[in-house]
């Protein structure tokens, strides 16, 4: 019996081919898991360090605000009453030594604007040894005294100036209104100079 086969008929298949690439894209799909893997492992890892750091920083926190509370309240029990007002005295009469009134007038006529002017300055010491000066600031303009504030923002001197209080005068000769201004802010002195004078100081 004779048979005709049409081998035209039949679908040809590259089986090479197609584990070709399924062997490919199983391997890169391999590797992004292991990839991802490692990756959330490592992640996972500096969280858990970063999170013992926190801990262990509340805690260094925790231990130093208790030794503080407890200095401060040895200072303060009556014991020793008289012993941390000296200190303390003491400790703002060095700090008011520190201004130099010279170098004061010398950084404030570094910023200040040329229509403005110093009436007057008082200085004061905090409760955190920190130097605080009160001062009266005249101008011809609004404005001046808003970029006396500015300036002050961005020396290496001055820190956290705020205007508190603002009122505005009218000159009787010429009749111009001039401004002003009551500025707070904290000052840092450079340090002692070398040769200044008892007047300097306060």
């Amino acid at each position: 019996m004779r048979l005709n086969i049409n081998l035209a008929s039949v679908k040809y298949e590259d089986v090479r081919r197609f584990y070709l690439r399924w062997g490919t894209a199983l391997v890169v799909a391999s590797l992004l898991t292991i990839v991802l893997a490692v990756l959330a492992a490592y992640n996972q890892s500096r969280s858990s360090q970063t999170n013992r750091e926190i801990r262990e920083l509340q805690q260094k926190i925790s231990e130093l605000e208790k030794k503080r509370a407890e200095a401060e309240a040895f200072e303060n029990s009556p014991e020793n009453r008289d012993v941390t007002e000296q200190k303390n005295f003491w400790n703002a009469q060095i700090a008011k030594r520190s201004l130099s009134w010279t170098q004061l007038f010398n950084d404030l006529q570094k910023i200040m604007p040329g229509r403005a002017y110093v009436i007057s300055v008082a200085p004061e010491l905090t409760q955190d040894n920190r130097l605080k000066l009160k001062l009266m600031i005249g101008a011809e303009q609004y404005a001046n005294a808003i970029d006396l504030v500015k300036r002050m923002e961005t020396s290496p001197r001055f820190r956290q100036p705020q205007i508190t209080s603002e009122v505005v005068q009218k000159d009787q000769r010429t009749g111009v209104n001039t401004f002003r201004l009551d500025i707070e802010t904290y000052y840092t002195p450079a340090g002692l100079m070398p040769h200044a004078s008892s007047k300097e100081g306060l």
